[in-house]
């Protein structure tokens, strides 16, 4: 009877560590991927959430001799639910995107005759959630309004990401 008495603690103590191991949600802090949106940027994307409160950044740079694009996004986000599977969160996005095209080059004077630029900045409100499709990738949608082109038009939003968490 004396041998039973550790033996039933151990047996306990050791499933309901089994138990919260199961239960416990991922807890993954960095995370690299794509991500594309209005107002969160595209291109490729680094998120880093150390518990609720983490942020994400976004970027795309393409450049030819004639053309320069670029994306810049940073996001904030905080966390409302987790589940195993499953998190709800909340985000603030901003945009900030760079188009200038040359056309026109002119042998003679060895410069472009037309030359055109835009760049503007978009910024969102929303929520989003994030699936994990297995244990350490993650797809996110998101959803939104936002203020587009420097706050002149305001309208919903939509936002994506992929993500190899670690």
């Amino acid at each position: 009877m004396k041998n039973l008495h550790p033996l039933i603690f151990s047996l306990l103590f050791f499933n309901n560590l089994i138990i919260a191991q199961e239960t416990k949600p991922n807890t993954f802090k960095h995370a690299l991927g794509a991500g594309a949106g209005f107002t969160t940027g595209y291109g490729l994307s680094y998120r880093f959430m150390p518990i609720k409160l983490g942020f994400q950044i976004n970027f795309a740079p393409y450049k030819t001799e004639t053309i320069s694009r670029f994306s810049y996004g940073l996001t904030f986000l905080y966390t409302l639910i987790t589940t195993e599977k499953t998190s709800l969160y909340v985000y603030q996005a901003n945009h900030f995107y760079s188009n200038t095209n040359t056309q026109g080059y002119n042998p003679v004077n060895n410069l472009y005759d037309k030359k055109e630029e835009e760049s503007y900045f978009n910024n969102g409100l929303g929520f989003g959630f994030e699936i994990l499709i297995v244990k350490n990738v993650g797809l996110n949608l998101m959803t939104g309004y936002a203020s587009y082109r420097n706050g002149k038009e305001l309208n919903i939003t939509g936002e994506t990401a992929i993500y190899f968490k670690f």
